[in-house]
């Protein structure tokens, strides 16, 4: 997931791009007009958000089942495995408990 900035002088964080596997934004000729960059949309974001902790939870499962079998071949990798999908989950969480709350503040906003 990339958070593109609003402002060509605030830039994204370098170690948050590297764990979500995406190169930092780069500055283009709109972004520096003051234009904004044509990006995906928030649906696309919590869209991505859902399939990579389904994909962490698939993973946790398989793992489980591998210790199961017996098949471990690198515990510390089931580990972390099993620590990626929770933070996932509790992220995927903490984002739709956010997204709940702000469509509840704008319902009770007066026209």
């Amino acid at each position: 997931m990339q958070i593109i900035p609003m402002s060509p002088t605030i830039h994204t964080i370098p170690a948050v791009d590297k764990a979500f596997n995406t190169p930092p934004a780069e500055v283009t000729e709109t972004a520096k007009a003051g234009e904004l960059p044509e990006t995906g949309t928030f649906l696309d974001a919590l869209t991505g958000l859902w399939n990579q902790a389904a994909e962490a939870q698939a993973q946790k499962s398989e793992d489980m089942v591998n210790v199961m079998l017996g098949d471990t071949e690198s515990l510390e990798q089931m580990q972390m495995n099993i620590a990626k999908a929770e933070i996932a989950t509790e992220l995927l969480v903490n984002v739709k408990n956010a997204v709940v709350d702000a469509y509840n503040e704008i319902m009770r906003m007066s026209i």
